[in-house]
C-alpha cells in the first residue's frame, strides 16, 4: 500500500490528476482544516464552514487534471476558498424581499449596491488599519493576506520562527479589528445581517 503521507503537495497533485482517491484523501486531511478555518470566520457557522469545505474540495476534483501544472497549491487553495466565500456571501440577501420565509430572493439591483457600497468602504478601512500597523506586523499581514503565504513560509521570508510570524499575525488581526469597531460601527450590523439569513 502506498504511503501517502510521505509524498509531497506536488506528488500527490500528480497521482490525484490521474485519479487516485487515496491521494486526495491525503491531500483533504492535510488543508481541509485551513478552509474549515477560513470559512468559519467569513460564515460565522460550523454547519455552513463544514458545507463550504466539501464544496471546496468538490471543486479541487473537478479541477483535478490541472493540478500538477500549480506552483502552490496551498495559494491556490487559499484563493478558491476566498472567492467561493465571497459569493456565497454575495448570494445571501434578506429574505424579506421574497415575501415567503426560506425562498431564495431574487437579485435586487439596489441592494446589490448596497451590499457592495458596503464591502468597498470595508475594504478602504482595512486598507487604513494595515497601514497603521508596526511595520513588522504590516509585513506579515501582507505576505499572509496578499500573497497567501503560510506561517512557515513567512517566517523563511522574513528570517523569524514560525511563532513569532504567527503572533505578528494575530496582533495585525486584533488592531485591525479594534480600528474596524472604532471606525466602523455598520459593520456589526453588517455581519449580523449576514448572520441572520444564513
Amino acid at each position: 500500500m502506498t504511503d501517502f503521507k510521505a509524498y509531497s503537495d506536488s506528488e500527490l497533485l500528480i497521482d490525484i490528476a490521474g485519479g487516485s482517491e487515496p491521494a486526495f484523501r491525503q491531500l483533504y486531511g492535510r488543508y481541509a482544516g485551513k478552509v474549515y478555518n477560513m470559512s468559519f470566520k467569513y460564515l460565522r457557522s460550523s454547519f455552513f464552514a463544514q458545507d463550504a469545505v466539501q464544496d471546496v474540495f468538490s471543486r479541487v476534483w473537478q479541477k483535478r487534471t490541472a493540478l500538477p501544472e500549480l506552483n502552490n497549491f496551498e495559494s491556490w487553495l487559499t484563493a478558491v476558498t476566498r472567492n467561493f466565500l465571497l459569493n456565497q456571501l454575495q448570494k445571501k440577501i434578506p429574505l424579506e424581499l421574497t415575501g415567503e420565509p426560506g425562498c431564495a430572493a431574487q437579485a435586487d439591483p439596489v441592494v446589490q449596491a448596497h451590499y457592495q457600497a458596503e464591502y468597498n468602504e470595508l475594504e478602504r478601512l482595512i486598507r487604513q488599519a494595515v497601514l497603521r500597523l508596526p511595520p513588522r506586523q504590516q509585513q506579515v499581514y501582507r505576505l499572509r493576506q496578499e500573497e497567501c503565504l503560510s506561517h512557515k513560509e513567512i517566517a523563511g521570508r522574513l528570517n523569524i520562527s514560525g511563532n513569532v510570524a504567527r503572533e505578528h499575525m494575530s496582533s495585525a488581526l486584533k488592531h485591525i479589528r479594534s480600528f474596524l469597531e472604532k471606525h466602523y460601527t455598520q459593520i456589526i450590523l453588517l455581519f449580523c445581517l449576514v448572520k441572520k439569513f444564513f
